[in-house]
C-alpha cells in the first residue's frame, strides 16, 4: 500500500532473482495504489473507511491481468486477508505465515516484533507465533507509540538518521525484555532498516515474502 514499501520490496525481489540479463527477471505486475483507505485509521483509530473492498478490487484487477498469484507487502493489510482470498481464485502468498515458518526454522524462541499498533491489537503476529510455539515480545507504550511516529514519517516521505537511533534503542529495550532476535514486520520500517545494526538476529517480513515470491515465481516452492 505504501509506495516506500512496494518500492523496497520490488528492489529486494531484482536483488534476489538470479539473472544474467533483464529477460531472466521475474515479471510482475504491480497496482501501487497509495489511495487504498488508510489502515491505521480504520483499525487503530476505529474510524474511517473500511480498506478491504479497495484491495480486494486491486486483486480482481490483477487476476484478471493474469497474475499467478499475489503477494501483499503490508504486514497490518493481511488482517483482510480473508477478503481478498474470497475475491479472486488465484493464491495470495501469506507474508505473516511465510515469516513465522521463517522464525520457526531459524529455532527462533522469542521475536521483539516491530510493528505497527494495529498488528499487536489484533495478535495478528502472536497468534501465528503461538501456533508454532513461538513466544512473542512487544514494545512498551511509549515504544510503541514512538514507532507509529517513525511509521506515520516514512509514510509522509520523510525520514533521519535519528530515526536509526530510535529503532535501535527500542531494539536494546525488547532485547532486556527477553527478545532473542528482531522482527521487522512493517513495510516502512523495513524501508529504513537497511543500516540497521544490532547484536540481535534481524529477520525482515519484506525480505522473507520476497524469497518466497522469487522461489514460487522460479517453481522451486509450490503455491499452497
Amino acid at each position: 500500500m505504501g509506495p516506500l514499501g512496494t518500492l523496497d520490496f520490488l528492489e529486494r525481489l531484482i536483488t534476489l532473482t538470479p539473472a544474467e540479463d533483464d529477460i531472466d527477471h521475474i515479471r510482475t505486475i504491480v497496482d501501487n495504489n497509495p489511495k487504498v483507505p488508510s489502515r491505521i485509521e480504520y483499525f487503530i483509530n476505529k474510524r474511517g473507511e473500511n480498506p478491504g473492498p479497495a484491495i480486494a478490487d486491486m486483486a480482481r484487477g490483477l487476476e484478471a491481468q493474469l497474475a499467478d498469484f499475489l503477494v501483499m507487502p503490508c504486514n497490518t493489510a493481511h488482517l483482510l486477508c480473508s477478503e481478498i482470498e474470497s475475491a479472486v481464485s488465484i493464491p495470495l502468498i501469506n507474508m505473516i505465515e511465510v515469516t513465522a515458518d521463517r522464525l520457526k526454522s531459524d529455532r527462533i524462541k522469542a521475536p521483539g516484533i516491530l510493528a505497527s499498533t494495529a498488528v499487536h491489537q489484533t495478535k495478528l503476529y502472536k497468534t501465528a507465533l503461538e501456533e508454532r510455539q513461538i513466544t512473542s515480545v512487544v514494545p512498551d507504550e511509549s515504544d510503541q507509540s514512538c514507532l507509529m511516529k517513525i511509521i506515520t514519517s516514512v509514510k509522509t516521505g520523510h525520514t533521519t538518521y535519528a530515526m536509526q537511533n530510535e529503532l535501535l534503542g527500542i531494539a536494546a529495550r525488547l532485547k532486556d525484555s527477553g527478545a532473542d532476535c528482531l522482527i521487522i514486520a512493517c513495510t516502512e520500517l523495513s524501508a529504513i532498516s537497511s543500516d540497521l545494526k544490532s547484536d540481535q538476529p534481524i529477520i525482515d517480513a519484506t525480505q522473507c515474502l520476497a524469497e518466497t515470491t522469487v522461489q514460487m515465481a522460479l517453481g522451486r516452492k509450490s503455491i499452497e
